[in-house]
């Protein structure tokens, strides 16, 4: 066999998802994802570069019981291939499909289609449909058609599936297939056809054999597929005609199952295949809050010992603590009992005002005797006998009033009893300091 070549847009994977371009193909997707062919436009096992030359370069047709078959070996390993190996691993279920439909029933569905193109002829134009029926030819010629070029247009087979799908009716696709392989293997431009198929074959076959490091990496489905689709300015005329009722399908969101769609038999779910727990949820606790709860987070905050020595402005902790120590010492000296200096002061200022009022009236007793005692003649004898240094005016009764002074004061018998007086109310200011200041250690401390 000639060396042989893979065609990047040859058995593509089909693009059945929804991204912001495919607006307008929603319900095309979903009808493909509902059909019978979904997982063979999708399925994407890795490909083996050296399973595919091994596949096709031992492959030879056989027929057995009047079964033809295709037998092969990969990594000496035997392996037969017929119609019925294609629909189990392609999971088509197509056994009891149809290859062919009447000429006349395939016009009247394309013509319902919105074909625009000639009838008639066995040749048909993709550029010829509305948007949504050109993307479903588009999905057929790409992904499940033995064509490599010529993307255009395309021949009866691929109609009749067409034809089929759209009307509900089951187009055998393994047969179609299988035919198209059996064909490659006497075509002198063979080519690895159908290598995301043939290699899901081997990997469901042969489950021991051995992996290479040369992989095959098929075109990824892009987007901008849906834009090519669009119609142009110049395609047709007329309005756009809507899919078959028989194509429509309900959607099935992220959100879960729709109401009234059935789920797929290939992919059950898990109400089919767990038992199914029913728990009664109150009716308040489903229904949503009419407004956002918020969360508020307090800091906690740390209570800080109370300063002894600099006390709040605002509230002081005690009235000991207004004040300096000196100061409280002071106050609760006044608090107690007057202050000793000043009671002291008091009565040593009331002790003069009596002395000099009493030393005021000797003088002037003292003044009256010296008169009567020595006449004017003792003076005019003084001031005969010549001149006199004269002592100033006021001299002699300071003097006496203070050599009075200081005579009383010495004989008097109250200065006695004020001097014990005053040391004994020294003493007790003393005490009354030394207490208050052991008062005010023990606040403090």
């Amino acid at each position: 066999m000639a060396s042989m070549a893979f065609i990047d847009e040859h058995n593509e994977i089909a693009m059945l998802q929804k991204p912001k371009q495919a607006e307008g193909f929603h319900q095309i997707v979903d009808f493909l994802k509902s059909s019978h062919i979904a997982h063979a436009l999708t399925v994407s096992p890795t490909i083996f570069i050296e399973h595919q030359r091994q596949f096709w370069a031992n492959a030879t047709i056989v027929t057995e019981d009047g079964v033809q078959m295709i037998k092969t070996r990969v990594c000496d390993k035997p392996l037969t291939v017929t119609e019925e190996t294609i629909r189990i691993c392609l999971r088509l279920d197509d056994s009891s499909g149809i290859s062919s439909i009447p000429n006349e029933d395939l016009f009247s569905n394309l013509t319902r289609m919105g074909y625009e193109g000639p009838l008639g002829i066995f040749k048909f134009f993709k550029a010829k449909f509305s948007p949504q029926w050109r993307f479903f030819v588009h999905t057929l010629m790409h992904c499940i058609s033995k064509k490599t070029t010529g993307w255009s247009q395309f021949s009866s087979p691929v109609a009749y599936a067409l034809v089929c799908l759209s009307t509900a009716r089951k187009y055998n696709f393994s047969q179609m297939i299988f035919n198209d392989l059996f064909s490659n293997l006497d075509n002198k431009k063979s080519f690895f056809m159908y290598p995301r198929f043939v290699q899901a074959v081997i990997t469901n076959e042969l489950t021991d054999i051995p992996h290479f490091d040369g992989v095959y990496v098929p075109k990824p489905p892009k987007g901008k597929v849906f834009s090519n689709m669009r119609r142009s300015a110049g395609d047709s005329e007329g309005v756009d005609p809507p899919l078959f009722s028989t194509m429509m399908v309900v959607s099935h969101t992220d959100e879960g199952m729709a109401a009234g769609s059935k789920p797929s038999s290939d992919h059950p779910t898990a109400s089919q295949s767990q038992p199914s727990h029913s728990i009664s949820i109150p009716q308040s606790l489903l229904q949503k809050p009419t407004s956002s709860i918020t969360q508020t987070y307090k800091r906690k905050q740390v209570k800080k010992a109370p300063s002894l020595l600099v006390p709040s402005p605002t509230k002081p902790l005690s009235p000991l603590l207004e004040h300096s120590p000196i100061e409280n010492i002071q106050r609760e000296s006044n608090r107690v009992s007057p202050n000793p200096q000043e009671v002291l002061s008091k009565e040593m200022e009331e002790h003069m005002g009596e002395k000099a009022a009493t030393t005021s009236a000797s003088t002037e007793k003292d003044s009256g005797n010296i008169s009567k005692t020595f006449p004017m003649a003792t003076l005019g004898e003084q001031s005969s006998k010549g001149p006199r240094c004269q002592e100033p005016k006021g001299v002699d009764s300071a003097s006496a009033r203070q050599k009075t002074s200081t005579t009383k004061r010495s004989n008097d018998p109250s200065k006695e009893g004020n001097t014990s007086r005053e040391g004994e109310d020294r003493y007790n200011y003393y005490e009354l300091m030394e207490t208050m200041g052991n008062i005010n250690m023990d606040v403090l401390n």
